[in-house]
Order: C-alpha cells, then sequence, then structure tokens
C-alpha cells in the first residue's frame, strides 16, 4: 500500500472543503503521542497510523496503535525513520556510549556522543541535546 506525498489531508473546518498542506520534503504527518507515521491511506478514510517506508512509493502497513491520532508535522530526522523509531535509536546510542566509556582509548564513546547531537539537529523535539 502507497501514498502520495504531494499532498496530505488535514481534514474538514466546519464542514469546508478538504485542506491540504503541501509535503515539500520538509514536514511529514504522525502522531504526536505515539511518534508513528500517519497518514490518510486511502480517500474518505481518516488519519491513520502506518509502518513503513515514508519515501513515495514505499511499503506501508496500517496498525492500531490503540489510540486516536493526535496529529502534528514534523521534518524527518532522517528519510526513512518516524520520530519513535528515533527515540530506539537515541537510546541504543546512550547504551553505547555508557559502554563504551569505560573504554577510552577507542574512541567509540566520541563518535556515538556525535552521532547523537547530528540526530537531535534533525529533529530537535525529541530529546535535550547534551
Amino acid at each position: 500500500m502507497t501514498i502520495g506525498t504531494t499532498t496530505a489531508h488535514t481534514g474538514h473546518e466546519d464542514g469546508d472543503a478538504i485542506r491540504s498542506q503541501p509535503l515539500d520534503g520538509e514536514a511529514t504527518p504522525y502522531c504526536s503521542a505515539c511518534g508513528h507515521w500517519v497518514g490518510i491511506l486511502e480517500p474518505g478514510e481518516g488519519w491513520q497510523h502506518w509502518r513503513g517506508h515514508p519515501a513515495p512509493n514505499g511499503t506501508r502497513a496500517r496498525f492500531d496503535a490503540g489510540h486516536e491520532v493526535e496529529l502534528s508535522w514534523c521534518v524527518p530526522p532522517a528519510q526513512s525513520i518516524s520520530p519513535a523509531q528515533l527515540e530506539h535509536l537515541l537510546a541504543a546510542l546512550d547504551d553505547a556510549i555508557a559502554y563504551r566509556e569505560h573504554a577510552a582509548a577507542s574512541g567509540y564513546a566520541t563518535h556515538y556522543r556525535v552521532l547523537r547531537r547530528q540526530l537531535l539537529r534533525a529533529f530537535p523535539q525529541a530529546g535535550t541535546d547534551d
């Protein structure tokens, strides 16, 4: 299943026609409650959670997140990861930094910190840049 990335419907305003917000490669819709991608996958349906690749013609699969979509827009931290996946990456980097600090000669902890800061610059809402 795919969705186009040229426009995404943002819903009705007091019965008016559906508004569209262009997706110019800068902003992508996601759920602020859970951090997963969302979209209108079929005409006439509302916003739904999905997993998969956000690229044009990327494979996507709906899933039940257990809550309604809380629509937000973000600049994706990378072309294929959602804000929720970013949180997992940051946690993994934090673990790797803590583990590698004991082997200071390797320099890995420093490289992991640099990578973490780069991810946070791309998506600053995810956490603090320490």
